[in-house]
Order: structure tokens, then sequence, then C-alpha cells
């Protein structure tokens, strides 16, 4: 894993050697920033430049790899005090790995903001940033429930459930991927037991549809007019090797939790602010079949409760 990482690096510096812009810092994240990089990762790539150049992220097809492009102006990079305010907002610093530092600003914020994290103060912060957020999407989804909004119930008490995880995965084992989650939740068996019987998955069936499914609702969205990166073809790519991987591993509860996940936040990017309920209801038939089968149902008060109890336990288990 760490040759296949050493050659995504080397070709991302290449990449970024003959961007038409002034690159002042690059840094590559994800698994190849941590040095995991397999057959099936792509390039996760933060770009910082002064050049006026439209900011945003793309996936890029560049010698056989994908590379999903963050390009940021420089003002951009977190100064310390916005780190010491807001550290979750900035882990993503503490697996970087360099390509670019014109004078070694980037690897002092890094160094610093790895300390801090690191630290009881930062440890400390970090509980209570995402305890904020955890509560606010608990109380979101109660309210959801009391107005019988179950679909939107589903993903606030799913989504304060994967913050605490995230959360629970990054202070305990220095960790930011996605799909470490579940592997690392597994541990916790009584935990994940109790997941799996209010989630909004099915642990049995077939999974051979995963990717026709989630690309048949990305194509329905493209075809509705919209231009979100994540509904790049290049994405199609990416999202069918994370499945690919999954399958021959055969981990079912974490092929169905990032599909999920997935969905949903394509559901946020071209939703516009319209609920999930009116949403799916104007969605073709066979998507709103399809969906379902990978998490868009409706939860009951028994289940949203039992997934906020499961996220204040997370949280707990994060306390220095």
């Amino acid at each position: 894993m760490q040759n296949r990482s050493n050659v995504l690096i080397e070709l991302a510096a290449n990449y970024v050697e003959e961007l038409n812009i002034d690159v002042g810092y690059a840094g590559v994240g994800g698994s190849v920033g941590r040095g995991e990089a397999d057959e099936y990762s792509d390039l996760d790539l933060i770009v910082y430049t002064n050049t006026s150049v439209p900011k945003n992220n793309l996936d890029v097809l560049y010698n056989g790899e994908i590379i999903q492009l963050d390009i940021l102006d420089i003002a951009k990079i977190p100064n310390e005090q916005e780190i010491l305010e807001f550290p979750w907002d900035y882990r993503f610093l503490s697996e970087m790995s360099i390509i670019k530092d014109n004078d070694g600003l980037l690897s002092d914020i890094i160094k610093s903001a790895t300390n801090y994290f690191n630290s009881y103060d930062g440890k400390k912060k970090l509980l209570e940033q995402v305890s904020n957020i955890v509560r606010e999407r608990i109380e979101f989804a109660n309210k959801c429930l009391d107005e019988n909004r179950l679909y939107s119930a589903n993903i606030a008490s799913m989504g304060a459930w994967a913050e605490a995880g995230f959360l629970y995965l990054f202070v305990n084992y220095n960790l930011l991927s996605t799909g470490g989650l579940i592997p690392v939740l597994e541990k916790l068996n009584n935990h994940i037991e109790r997941f799996k019987n209010v989630s909004p998955f099915s642990m049995e069936g077939e999974l051979s549809d995963v990717s026709l499914i989630l690309s048949s609702f990305r194509q329905h969205l493209r075809d509705q007019g919209h231009l979100y990166n994540d509904l790049s073809e290049v994405h199609d790519t990416l999202c069918d090797r994370k499945i690919k991987r999954l399958l021959i591993n055969k981990e079912r509860l974490n092929l169905l939790w990032q599909i999920y996940g997935e969905a949903v936040g394509l559901y946020f990017e071209t939703s516009n602010g319209l609920s999930l309920e009116k949403y799916f209801q104007d969605l073709p038939i066979s998507l709103q079949n399809g969906l379902s089968k990978i998490g868009f149902i409706p939860l009951n008060k028994n289940k949203v409760n039992e997934l906020s109890n499961l996220s204040k336990e997370l949280l707990a288990f994060c306390y220095c």
C-alpha cells in the first residue's frame, strides 16, 4: 500500500507542476496521505493559489488516475486561531502529505494543528464542537418526528450518529477515513449490533444492483440539469471502484453505509431546500424503489430515538 501511495504522491506532484496557475501550497490527503492507497484509490489533492481562477472542486482524470481536486485561495489556509476555535473543520490537516510548500508555512500549520488535535485542550474542543453538531441533528430529527416527516428523521438521526462516529474514529484511532468507520465500530460488538437493528439498511438480500441504483440516480440528476461536481462521469468511475472494493471484501454494512452517504450527499446538493419527503415523491418510481433498497426509508420514533442514544454513546467514548 505504501508503494501505491508513493506512486500517487509522485503523480500528484507532476500534476501540480503542470497546472497553469501559481501554486503556493499543495497537499494530498485521504488514503494516499495516510499511506494506505490500493488499486481502487483516487487522489484527494488540495491546492492553494493566488492566481485569479474559479476556486472549486473538480474530478480530473490524469494519466489514468482520478484526482479529486480542490482549488482554494491562499487566504483560505487556516491560521492558528481558526484551528483553536474550530478544530473539527480542519481535521483534514492531520493526514495531509505535502506536495508543495514554498516557504514552510503549510508544514508549520500541519505540525501545530496535529499537536493541538492530540492535546487535552484540543480533544476537549473537538468534543464540544461535534457535540453541538450532534445535538442540533438530534433536535431536528425529533422535530421531523413531530411533523411526521419520517424520511427526514432518518437522515437527521443517521447524520448525528455518523458525526459522533467520525469523532470517535478521529480521537481514538487518529483516522478520518469514511470507509474506516464501520470496521472500527464493528469492534464495539454491542453498539454495532444495536445499530444494525435500527439503521435503514437491510442485512439480507443481493447487493449486485447497488452500483446500478446509484448510477441511475446520478444520471437522473444530470438529466434534470444539475451541474454539481460529484455528478461528473469521472465520479461514476470513482463510485464503481469503491463498490467493487467493498463487494470483493464482502463488507455488506460498510457498502450500504457508504452508498447511502453518497446518495444523501447528492440529495443535499440538488434539493434546493426541498424536504426529502417532497424530493423523494417527485422521483420516478423506479428510483424510489432503488433508493429504498439502499436506506431511503421512513424511520419510526423508536429507531430514531435509539440512533440518538447510540450517537450519545459514541460521544461518551470520546471523553478525555
